[in-house]
């Protein structure tokens, strides 16, 4: 709840900078770069109207207009309530590789944006090997962090067990979850067990240019550096430890094994359900134990802590759930971890168990279009596991190959995916924001994600802050 604090506290920063800078004329645009086939839109954010206005595509080097187009209409988002109107400058017919900047003129005054890159996987050339690095010095693994770690205190216990090595939070924060909001039920994310299956995904999805990119050893070390962290957080009795905790203290021996309440509150709850990063950390490990590759563990002891913490799961899942019940995060992470189990043992009992689990998800999907959290009528929303249930069920059918399964799936997957496209544009949305649906008083309704944080508290912040404490509990 502290850390929902901080970020409340910022967004509502940035929004007052934004009001505060009413009369400044911005043009957005992708400062990384664009793939030459990929949509190229610059958004130019202006005061007043800019009817039949054009705008250009300038060379950076020679400084010479190589694309004109018109700007689209005007946007304003009412949601946000900026007093701003916003334009759509689409250049997605230029293709040509090279260094641009987009430019327009208004009343005699020209605008021109940062520099930008258009080239082949350019997106994937800058942020991949950033995201490498970035986790590389996340590592938990100084001196005094790996000494403690070994040696870390279960709460309210004596008792101690190794766990070093995984990744820091975040800047200020040196704990390490597998999920840091498991109280709050519906809205638990996925921390360093998917962060681990995603290195993993990206190191077999694009293994080829990840070599020509000379980062393909670095990703896999990470990946497996997080693999190595979920074996030592596999308890003796076979559940996954939850999050080590620095009660946000700098004295690496304050560190200790809990589960979190609200407020930063600690207890001995700390075992891990599917929906808690366990699901993930067990098809994290099924997946990597198919690389055949050792960090200080095999892969045979990657593959068989899996399976036994699935097997553990099948049996006190929701022993584990903090309301006892489980939800549709519960069904997609499980759904995750008996897919990957099935692709590393084609074993006929976890195809029968991705199946059950598929089955679930899919019941789970409204006449709508948006997923049952629970088993009334609350819609999914989460703030980082969004399009979980669609990655879940597209990695399910790499493996599945009944007809009948298959279409189901991809029906659900396309029902899915067009409710969530008509969701978010159906206002103005200029920038494309993903929104989301949401229930409040009992009313399903439509919004952006901080929109939805913060529309309903209408008194300021402690009462914006009241509602996201109910809405998490909810």
């Amino acid at each position: 709840m502290l850390k929902l604090r901080k970020q409340l506290r910022y967004t509502l920063t940035v929004l007052l900078i934004s009001i505060s800078a009413y009369s400044k004329t911005i043009i957005h645009v992708n400062q990384v770069g664009f793939d030459p086939k990929s949509p190229k839109i610059a958004i130019i954010e202006y005061h007043s109207n800019l009817l039949n206005s054009t705008f250009d595509i300038i060379d950076a080097d020679s400084g010479k207009t190589v694309f004109t187009s018109k700007i689209g209409k005007a946007e304003s988002v009412d949601d946000w309530k900026l007093g701003k109107f916003y334009y759509k400058a689409n250049f997605s017919s230029f293709q040509k590789p090279g260094n641009y900047k987009v430019s327009f003129k208004i009343a005699d005054q020209i605008y021109t944006s940062v520099r930008f890159s258009i080239e082949e996987n350019i997106l994937a050339k800058r942020t991949i090997s950033s995201i490498i690095h970035y986790y590389n010095k996340q590592r938990a693994n100084t001196p005094e962090e790996l000494e403690a770690d070994k040696n870390m205190l279960l709460f309210g216990s004596t008792k101690k067990v190794d766990v070093h090595g995984g990744w820091c939070d975040a800047s200020g924060d040196v704990s390490k979850y597998f999920s840091h909001l498991a109280y709050a039920n519906f809205v638990s994310p996925q921390q360093t067990p998917l962060v681990t299956w995603s290195l993993i995904n990206t190191s077999e999805t694009i293994s080829k240019k990840l070599v020509q990119w000379k980062i393909k050893d670095s990703l896999d070390n990470e990946a497996i550096w997080g693999a190595d962290y979920m074996m030592r957080c596999l308890s003796d009795e076979d559940y996954f430890y939850m999050i080590v905790f620095s009660y946000f203290d700098k004295n690496p021996s304050a560190r200790r094994i809990v589960g979190l309440k609200a407020n930063s509150v600690t207890t001995d709850e700390y075992q891990s359900a599917f929906r808690e990063g366990a699901g993930m950390a067990i098809a994290s490990l099924a997946r990597i134990s198919k690389w055949n590759k050792s960090g200080d563990f095999t892969s045979k002891q990657y593959l068989d802590g899996a399976k036994r913490a699935y097997a553990h799961l099948l049996i006190n899942n929701t022993k584990y759930d903090d309301d006892g019940k489980e939800n549709i995060i519960d069904d997609y992470c499980a759904l995750m971890a008996a897919t990957e189990l099935w692709i590393a043992t084609n074993d006929n009992f976890y195809k029968d168990e991705a199946r059950k689990w598929a089955h679930k998800l899919e019941s789970r999907m409204t006449d709508k279009g948006w997923f049952r959290s629970n088993d009334g009528n609350r819609p999914f929303w989460h703030a980082s596991d969004a399009g979980l249930p669609i990655v879940a069920l597209t990695r399910y059918l790499k493996k599945e190959s009944d007809g009948k399964e298959r279409t189901a799936a991809e029906n659900i997957i396309k029902k899915a995916l067009e409710y969530n496209l008509n969701v978010t544009n159906n206002v103005a949305n200029p920038f494309g924001y993903a929104r989301q649906s949401f229930l409040f008083n009992n009313k399903i309704q439509d919004g952006f994600l901080f929109r939805t944080i913060m529309k309903p508290a209408g008194g300021g912040k402690a009462k914006m802050l009241d509602w996201l404490h109910w809405q998490l509990r909810l």
